[in-house]
């Protein structure tokens, strides 16, 4: 182990990611600084917590003023305990943790939680105290979570570093755990999970994150064996590599994360200058890391938690997404059917002889898929799970839902389904069946204990089987093949481009740009247009103006040299008046390209996350349209496809009403091209745009119609 007092700044970051938070779970003695006889005040609502879950190591109050606190020895100060103490939790008002880190610091205390607010959120007093807790972790081997935060805990030993009044007994098989930036969105998160009898083994809270992020709260859960499922709630995270190595943790060891992820950043300067900044916002980054490492995004906290009982209940997840349903209502299988549509499963109708033997047994029944066996049920409760073992039987399904209603609370009925429901589940150990049904809670616990999801709404229900599907897919981008190498021209810190210089840069990777010359003014039009071909686009070049049309700055259409002259001359006018310090390097002559889809493909760099590339639909709609598809950057060809093909307007690309279908291979190279460039001037380059790249038909090309590089400043900037 480090010597504290000798330990590097390298040294500590090393014990850091070696140790994660297991000296938080799993103490061997715990001090409470700040403990209270007084179960109603933070310091004693942590030490009560500590007592009633069974802690089996020693506990340590610490209190000036008592002797004993809830029956313990009391200690005036933590340097006063006779022992080592492995752990120790800071309640004391803000302006007194500091000199309390300190004097554990001293003490050899190697993890400390603070409950405390009065740091980063309260000015810069609060500020410079967390500076001060920092510089306590970066000396020594001491692991701090908070301050500002509710701290953690570990049901299955009784480790209680927490003072939330929600208290979870010990889980008993696979169990949820938690990871929160938020203490109060993790305390809700908490009671509802309780409310619904999910078990909560591990929780943690990362407050003002002084030392621990998020990220190391999720990667200490995807390391836990104990742990089947984890929910978290975040808000933003400091380090991208530290959520990504987390999120690798947790797919490599096949555990479902599930996230609530709100906020949404304000673009800021250099993104206003780009189409690309502004369509892949900060949250569309976050979505495309959660899609690459397979994370379920949830819409709602009841969202979040349906699916997390979902993954603890079913233990699997559905192979495909074909659904087959049992109701007792025509009108209640319509909406389950239109829920299943609109979360992209399909209905295989029932097979003919699974028909007939159906209707032996329910004669007014309807046996598509939907199956109803109407109120017949109502007389008969033996049909609902002999229609349901009949129809897994086909193998045509890999997910059934029965709707069985208020049924299901009528004892003499209720009693005939579980039987039969228990026999079907114990035939069919490995189907995923969810039930919908309204019965008292005593009575859905029975059924969810027999191993079914158990929901009231049958939409909910839908949804869960379908994030439990997704969940079970292979996620499209878990390792890019080695077309996707970090290659491409080197671009220095601080340069400008123009567009012509830009298109250059771009043909020197293989991406097409109609035929252009660059003229220094108008006066040389008659000279230059002498073998192009008209119609003609007449562009301002300037490595100042980023969005040419919104200075008046580009003319299409310019039928011969005559209306060229003219239209160079009113552009540079424009110019003049709209962006008088812009510098000019000329005029671009560019040969108009015929009809063709039109994409925005573009690279921006984050200061988070890094380089990712984005693709949407092009032209000067592309901001309104907004259908785009962000992927860290670089990709290969099938990571560039997939990316297409995710697009809403894809249908546009592909031969839509008999149009031609357009060049996706070109696309699909282009988006490789410029992804390699990213990922290989990852510190220097700020962002690319084409917008749009006009494809041609399928076979024939793609130009870049126009283009902008834009650099991180150089040192002299």
């Amino acid at each position: 182990m480090i010597d504290s007092a000798k330990a590097t700044a390298a040294d500590a970051n090393t014990a850091h990611a070696e140790n994660a938070l297991d000296r938080f779970f799993n103490p061997r003695s715990i001090a409470v600084i700040g403990a209270s006889d007084d179960p109603s005040r933070i310091g004693g609502r942590t030490l009560q917590n500590i007592l009633r879950g069974g802690f089996e190591g020693r506990v340590f109050p610490v209190n000036p003023g008592r002797s004993t606190v809830q029956g313990l020895k009391s200690y005036p100060d933590i340097e006063s305990v006779p022992e080592s103490v492995d752990c120790a939790v800071i309640a004391l008002p803000g302006e007194l943790v500091v000199p309390a880190a300190l004097a554990c610091e001293r003490k050899g205390i190697r993890a400390l939680v603070i409950f405390s607010a009065g740091f980063n959120e309260a000015g810069e007093a609060g500020r410079e105290r967390q500076d001060r807790l920092r510089e306590i972790v970066d000396r020594s081997d001491m692991r701090i979570i908070g301050p500002n935060c509710l701290g953690a805990f570990n049901a299955a030993n009784g480790t209680w570093l927490s003072f939330t009044t929600q208290f979870q007994d010990r889980p008993s098989g696979p169990a949820i755990g938690i990871v929160s930036q938020s203490g109060g969105s993790a305390a809700h998160m908490l009671k509802l999970a309780q409310n619904r009898g999910l078990a909560i083994g591990k929780f943690v809270t990362t407050g003002n994150e002084a030392d621990v992020e998020f990220a190391d709260g999720l990667s200490a859960l995807a390391d836990d064996p104990e742990i089947a499922v984890i929910v978290a709630y975040i808000e933003g995270v400091r380090s991208g590599p530290s959520l990504i190595a987390a999120l690798e943790k947790a797919r490599d060891a096949q555990k479902p994360v599930l996230v609530i992820k709100v906020g949404r950043t304000s673009a800021g300067a250099q993104a206003a200058a780009s189409h690309t900044a502004s369509m892949a916002g900060e949250d569309s980054l976050y979505d495309a890391i959660f899609r690459e490492f397979g994370v379920y995004r949830a819409r709602t906290m009841e969202d979040l938690l349906d699916v997390a009982g979902s993954i603890l209940a079913a233990e699997r997840f559905p192979q495909g997404n074909r659904l087959g349903i049992v109701t007792i209502s025509g009108g209640i299988g319509a909406q389950i059917a239109d829920a299943a549509s609109d979360e992209g499963m399909i209905l295989p109708t029932v097979p003919e002889d699974c028909q007939s033997r159906l209707r032996e047994r329910c004669p007014p029944g309807i046996f598509l898929n939907p199956v109803d066996v109407t109120a017949q049920l109502s007389t008969d409760p033996g049909l609902l799970a002999t229609s349901m073992r009949l129809m897994l039987e086909t193998g045509e399904y890999d997910a059934l839902l029965a709707f069985f209603g208020i049924y299901a609370g009528i004892p003499r009925l209720s009693d005939v389904f579980l039987q039969d429901l228990t026999r079907l589940r114990a035939d069919h150990p490995d189907a995923i069946i969810a039930l919908c049904m309204v019965a008292p809670p005593e009575e859905t616990a029975r059924y969810e204990k027999a191993g079914f999801l158990v929901f009231e709404e049958p939409a909910r229900a839908i949804h869960a089987i379908s994030a439990l599907r997704r969940l079970g897919m292979k996620t499209s981008a878990t390792a890019p093949s080695d077309a996707a190498a970090s290659d491409g021209p080197a671009i220095p810190a601080g340069a400008r481009f123009d567009e012509s210089e830009a298109k250059a840069l771009l043909a020197s990777v293989g991406i097409d740009a109609p035929r252009e010359k660059l003229i220094a003014s108008r006066d040389e039009i008659e000279s230059a247009t002498s073998g192009m071909r008209f119609p003609l686009a007449i562009k301002i070049v300037s490595p100042d103006i980023a969005h040419k049309t919104e200075v008046g700055g580009v003319r299409l259409g310019c039928p011969d040299a005559a209306a060229a002259h003219d239209a160079a001359r009113d552009i540079l006018d424009n110019v003049r008046r709209a962006a008088p310090q812009a510098r000019i390097n000329g005029l671009l002559l560019s040969e108009m390209i015929g009809e063709g889809q039109e994409l925005i493909i573009g690279t921006r760099r984050d200061p988070i996350f890094g380089q990712f590339v984005m693709v949407g639909f092009g032209g000067t709609t592309a901001e309104l349209i907004h259908d785009v598809a962000v992927r860290r950057a670089p990709v290969d060809a099938a990571q560039a496809d997939e990316m297409l093909r995710s697009l809403r307007t894809f249908p546009l690309l592909d031969g839509w009403r008999g149009t031609p279908r357009a060049d996706v291979d070109a696309a699909v190279a282009t988006i490789c091209a410029v992804s390699r460039i990213a990922a290989a001037n990852a510190d220097t380059l700020e962002s690319i745009e084409i917008n749009p790249l006009r494809l041609q038909k399928q076979g024939a090309g793609a130009y870049a119609l126009d283009a902008l590089i834009q650099t991180c400043p150089g040192d002299d900037a």
